[in-house]
């Protein structure tokens, strides 16, 4: 259990040197970036992982896509990779954009069913991935997970909005 432990502070440590030097070099290189986010539902319960840093540490899985990269298999891709789950796609949710400083995030969320729980998350990046139910969500979840996650409660589909 120590040991678990001292792994979890290096791999926090190491999260954020790494997230505050990506943000140096993004303010110097100001790049137009391309992500995607995956709205897993399991029944009323949807997944969310939590950052190792950060004022609101959850949110829906997500990130860059690679160069000639599929959007959705990107979205696929990212949700594997955080929470060890293959996920079945569902539908498009929307489009978003994010103007932050001196970078721009184009977000496209799409909607994946899965049929079994979270592994734990073996990553720098990722400390937790667990179902919450949707009508009982963590209060540090990111406001843009937030608004997506109301979006789809209420039915909407091919949202084109700001993050």
């Amino acid at each position: 259990m120590r040991r678990e432990r001292l792994v979890n502070t290096a791999l926090t440590l190491a999260y954020r040197a790494a997230y505050a030097a990506r943000g140096i070099v993004w303010s110097i290189a100001r790049p137009s970036l391309f992500g995607v986010r995956a709205l897993v539902l399991r029944g009323d319960h949807v997944l969310l992982i939590r950052h190792r840093s950060g004022e609101t540490p959850w949110s829906l899985p997500g990130g860059a896509v690679d160069p000639h990269e599929r959007l959705e298999e990107a979205a696929r891709r990212e949700v594997y990779e955080e929470t060890g789950l293959p996920a079945e796609y569902q539908r498009l949710l929307g489009v978003y954009d994010a103007f932050r400083g001196d970078y721009v995030n184009y977000i496209v969320v799409f909607v994946f069913t899965v049929k079994d729980g979270p592994r734990p998350p073996r990553s720098i990046e990722i400390a937790e991935a667990r179902f919450f139910r949707l009508d009982s969500l963590p209060e540090t979840l990111d406001p843009g997970s937030q608004r997506r996650i109301a979006e789809y409660c209420a039915g909407a589909t091919g949202v084109s909005a700001l993050w």
